[in-house]
């Protein structure tokens, strides 16, 4: 399997969190169990004072999560919230915790399943990352007005290596932000470059790249494919100015050995 990009994608993947929900308002397992609730609702109050995210308090608060958990089992609120924290603590059990949650809200809940599948692809590995794609298939099927199952399909194709459906995701994602007024933010215009430079279209993939280089223009993932892709538009247009310009940013790479090795063939000056 192709190496995760690690490059702030997998960070700035919309871990969705709509301000009714985060705020407890709207539940998608409301329990009937009073005690149940009482303890969900110190945990929202205490999790939402402890602005400075002091981590003596997250882990009281994800204590009284589980808690409400433990009362009722039937509670994936509570489990996801529990998780919720347990990921600002950086506890790896954060990921158990929403997979759980998901599982409970039998695929009610868009929240679970993206941030779920962003705690999957941070893990990196395999399974993991079969975790992350698998969700994001769900979010496509369950929730198919939503640009982030697309983006998510997208950020893990060229690990699978089907970057042609990655494109057309992410430019069905892009078409949904647009869709609903969102400003398409660097680390979209990012991954649909790298997705372009992957399928060969080199000169497009140049143009967003472009529009993102003060963003990431230190990243090791822009400086491969931004490389790329000047060198092959120099070979179109014979400009040997960009050819320069394309060995400049390729001698900037630290990491070379971390060129993936279906492009090294291609960077060759």
């Amino acid at each position: 399997m192709k190496k995760i990009f690690i490059f702030l994608l997998i960070l700035n993947i919309n871990l969705i969190f709509s301000q009714d929900y985060f705020e407890g308002k709207r539940l998608y397992c409301k329990s009937e169990n009073a005690r149940a609730m009482e303890l969900f609702n110190t945990g929202i109050e205490t999790l939402y004072l402890n602005k400075s995210l002091d981590k003596k308090y997250l882990k009281m608060t994800s204590d009284v999560f589980f808690r409400a958990y433990k009362t009722d089992t039937t509670f994936c609120d509570a489990l996801f919230f529990t998780g919720y924290t347990l990921r600002l603590l950086n506890d790896k059990n954060a990921l158990a915790c929403y997979y759980m949650a998901d599982s409970l809200a039998n695929n009610k809940s868009i929240e679970f399943k993206t941030n779920l599948a962003g705690e999957a692809l941070r893990f990196g590995n395999e399974a993991s990352i079969k975790i992350a794609r698998r969700k994001y298939n769900e979010i496509i099927k369950y929730f198919p007005e939503s640009p982030e199952g697309y983006y998510g399909f997208a950020v893990t194709s060229p690990i699978y290596g089907d970057v042609e459906k990655g494109l057309e995701n992410i430019n069905l994602a892009i078409e949904k932000y647009t869709l609903k007024n969102y400003e398409l933010k660097d680390d979209v215009i990012f991954l649909n470059g790298v997705l372009l430079a992957l399928n060969k279209k080199y000169e497009e993939g140049l143009e967003s790249l472009e529009k993102c280089y003060s963003t990431y223009k230190k990243d090791e993932n822009f400086k491969i494919h931004y490389s790329l892709c000047l060198l092959k538009v120099s070979e179109i247009k014979k400009d040997e100015k960009m050819k320069q310009k394309a060995m400049k940013f390729y001698e900037k790479i630290e990491n070379k050995d971390q060129i993936p090795e279906n492009i090294k063939p291609l960077l060759k000056f």
